[in-house]
């Protein structure tokens, strides 16, 4: 098994960055545009009240958020897998990266105007995590950090297990030298097997 070399690193990390903001682009249009339009079309009542609560329109834009990405990591697992390319270190370090350009943000939150532009651009790009504040009383900084690092931690896991299960399942991909013994093994009784008259 080989890990990818520096070039590919660098590339494999920003696609991921930038899958991560295409999938919070998806999550926010979704969560803060196209459902309130879709729950006006229902008539007015508990059921209508409910279905246009932020909290659940964040849940609804969480999910987008992290399926998304949760799909491309399995993704990797199994062509990485299949390439034979692995390394703990590289994922880690991309999902530690993921977590920092998500993360490290909100920091500076608290030192803009409660009802300027700058917050309100918070309150949208942001928008996933908000159910994390109304459901679990968390302030924003705790609730973007929680809801990012458990993401990135199952992230790992789906990339893992995904790549475990493709191994297990073509034993012949992972193998190093033995791998090699084995092509070695099948040519010979491929040759040894071909009839000498053809």
């Amino acid at each position: 098994m080989r890990p990818l070399d520096s070039l590919k690193f660098l590339i494999y990390t920003l696609a991921r960055i930038g899958l991560m903001f295409v999938a919070t682009a998806l999550a926010v249009v979704v969560g803060v545009i196209l459902c309130p339009i879709l729950v006006s079309l229902l008539p007015e009542g508990e059921t209508r009240d409910f279905l246009m609560s932020e909290e659940l329109r964040s849940v609804i834009a969480f999910i987008i958020f992290f399926v998304v990405q949760l799909v491309v990591f399995i993704d990797d697992g199994k062509r990485h897998a299949a390439y034979e390319i692995w390394s703990s270190v590289n994922i880690t370090i991309t999902l530690f990266f993921l977590l920092l350009v998500c993360f490290a943000p909100t920091i500076f939150r608290d030192t803009f105007e409660p009802h300027g532009k700058a917050m309100a651009v918070y309150n949208i790009v942001y928008f996933p995590f908000v159910w994390l504040e109304g459901y679990l009383d968390m302030k924003f900084v705790s609730a973007v950090l929680f809801g990012i690092v458990g993401s990135c931690v199952l992230f790992f896991l789906g990339y893992l297990l995904a790549f475990k299960r493709y191994a297990k399942l073509h034993p012949f991909i992972i193998g190093g030298e033995k791998r090699g013994e084995e092509k070695i093994r099948l040519m010979e009784q491929a040759e040894q097997s071909e009839d000498p008259l053809i």
